[in-house]
């Protein structure tokens, strides 16, 4: 399946440890493009404001599409320097090769710094009858899932399963090990589709991509879900960004 260049932009209040979809960045046509979030209701760039959030100091209107040929000064400076002596060493890490893009770069990185709360992600992807994305389990830190992390491979069998009562979230969907032991959740950006695929019963998978020991606990285990839609004739009610930018196809 092709992929867009397309990334969100996700923004974490420190104080209430919640994350929110704030923008998309997009590169068309040679172009990169960028602009907020306005359309999307849950966790999107409206809820975010509810909980504090004020606009990039770089990108200061809320309504304005911002176009550069070149990648936004601030999002470049969240890619690794390719001057730094274990640079091939992060390339092999993030499965990238010496002839890498600047967005391939920061998809895989995710753009993060330890000095504000920004991290890119990949989009919910859908395509005709078919979505996927992928994620790094969420509250790991809170939950079980350093007892079994020793045992978790490519193969486990993982589930979904809805938490209608979460404080934080109303569409809050967990993710347990098939003998039912909590690992974490589904990032709240992503749980309104989650919970839509899950309601109207639509096929999906969901597979353990990668799991590093090493990593700091919000970046231990990643997960894709891959499904299809217009199964026993339903569809999809999801409203994500995919389409507020014509999106070039690669």
């Amino acid at each position: 399946m092709t992929r867009p260049y397309l990334l969100w932009l996700i923004w974490q209040n420190i104080d209430s440890r919640q994350r929110y979809h704030v923008g998309n960045l997009i590169h068309k046509d040679g172009l990169y493009i960028f602009q907020y979030e306005n359309l999307k209701e849950h966790r999107g760039l409206k809820e975010a404001l509810k909980d504090g959030y004020s606009p990039h100091l770089a990108f200061p209107d809320f309504n304005k599409v911002y176009v550069s040929e070149k990648l936004f000064g601030p999002f470049l400076r969240r890619l690794p320097n390719p001057g730094r002596p274990d640079f091939n060493n992060l390339l092999s890490k993030y499965g990238l090769t010496k002839d890498f893009t600047e967005m391939g770069l920061l998809r895989a990185t995710g753009g993060r710094l330890a000095t504000d709360p920004y991290e890119f992600v990949h989009p919910v992807y859908i395509e005709g009858n078919y979505f996927d994305f992928d994620f790094h389990i969420a509250g790991w830190r809170h939950h079980d899932g350093d007892g079994l992390l020793r045992s978790l491979t490519s193969e486990s069998k993982l589930v979904f399963e809805k938490e209608p009562t979460n404080p934080y979230d109303p569409f809050a969907v967990m993710v347990k090990t098939y003998d039912n032991v909590l690992l974490g959740y589904v990032p709240a950006f992503f749980t309104e589709f989650m919970t839509d695929v899950i309601n109207k019963e639509l096929n999906y998978h969901v597979k353990i991509e990668k799991i590093d020991i090493d990593a700091i606990p919000q970046l231990k285990v990643k997960i894709s879900v891959n499904g299809e839609f217009n199964i026993n004739g339903n569809n999809h009610n999801y409203s994500g960004s995919n389409k507020l930018i014509p999106v070039e196809y690669v």
